[in-house]
């Protein structure tokens, strides 16, 4: 890749406009001081400094997506509560489209409330629904996402599963059959356990968990060099058979991604991140740019990288968060000249 290149993928990714379909969660933090043990159990007491809310789980590939300039669109659902109210304001000031939320009174809004003392998650509290959605909820998330679709108001569709009931079967396959009529691309960040079976992708990202888990494999250890870390590439093969992905990148921590085409040997992009205070939604951020990369005309290893080096961006900072252009920019600046 050549500067150039780069800088131009980078510029053009305004011109794109993403809908992100999937389980949309309310992070809130805590932030604290805990300097003693509470009298009550042997656990902390935190002080509290401050409180503030972020987009997680499929709204925030949406964040990233927003962060780097491009139009995110959110469809998924949400409860009728106060941290949907939240969750909408929160969208507004990203400038995501909110077309596509679809509000089910019956349901809790997915948050995930973090209490972290001195830079030190100490614990987390989840509150959701968790059950598959109604035929009247993939219903209605169908009908908006075919007429963002029809009326040529998405470019890309990225599936986003953190499995907690929104991406059943049924909005699964509607999504894919109204994509491929319309020659949309389909990516997918997958969650064992909804391992239905999905054809016509062109990116699937899990991380090397998941991808042991989704390939029916128990998960060993990583070997080094890549090609001779044969579970990891019988795994690689198994998806490929099973998903048929164009693309299949999978994630590896500090280990970097492993990039699977068609039947050649995977290619190691080893990571560039220079320090890691935090994985939480590094998978997000990837998912995201290599997607924008694809549609800017990026091919697979390109993108793959350049996820690589978004990714090595936001691990170094504490919570999830997005990255941003210039961020980007600085960082693939900062490696070629090192």
């Amino acid at each position: 890749m050549t500067k150039a290149e780069i800088r131009d993928w980078i510029e053009r990714f305004p011109e794109f406009r993403v809908a992100v379909v999937g389980d949309v969660i309310l992070d809130q933090y805590i932030w604290g001081h805990a300097t003693r043990i509470s009298p009550e159990a042997p656990v902390p007491i935190v002080r509290v400094a401050r409180r503030n809310f972020a987009l997680g789980g499929a709204a925030n590939v949406m964040r990233n997506i927003a962060s780097v300039g491009a139009t995110a669109l959110a469809f998924g659902v949400v409860g009728q509560d106060e941290n949907a109210g939240e969750f909408r304001n929160l969208c507004e000031q990203w400038q995501i489209s909110t077309e596509g939320l679809v509000t089910a009174p019956e349901r809790k809004t997915t948050v995930k409330v973090r209490v972290i003392s001195d830079n030190q998650q100490i614990v987390r509290i989840d509150e959701e629904s968790d059950e598959p959605i109604g035929s009247d909820l993939v219903d209605e998330m169908v009908r908006r996402l075919r007429t963002a679709i029809d009326e040529g108001r998405v470019d890309a569709v990225i599936l986003e599963d953190y499995h907690k009931g929104v991406l059943v079967p049924g909005l699964v396959d509607a999504t894919l059959q109204i994509c491929r009529d319309k020659g949309i691309p389909v990516s997918l960040d997958p969650h064992p356990g909804n391992p239905f079976p999905i054809n016509g992708l062109r990116v699937m990202t899990p991380n090397r968990a998941e991808a042991f888990a989704l390939a029916g494999c128990f998960h060993q250890e990583p070997i080094w060099p890549l090609t001779e870390d044969e579970h990891l590439l019988e795994v690689g093969r198994r998806l490929q058979e099973r998903y048929d992905p164009s693309i299949l990148l999978i994630t590896l921590g500090a280990g970097g991604m492993a990039l699977f085409e068609d039947s050649g040997t995977p290619l190691h992009i080893p990571t560039v991140a220079k320090e890691v205070f935090d994985v939480s939604g590094a998978g997000d951020t990837v998912i995201a740019i290599c997607s924008l990369a694809l549609l800017a005309g990026a091919d697979a290893r390109q993108a793959a990288v350049l996820a690589n080096h978004a990714a090595g961006v936001v691990v170094a900072k504490l919570g999830t968060v997005p990255v941003s252009r210039q961020e980007l920019m600085d960082r693939l600046r900062e490696d070629s000249e090192g």
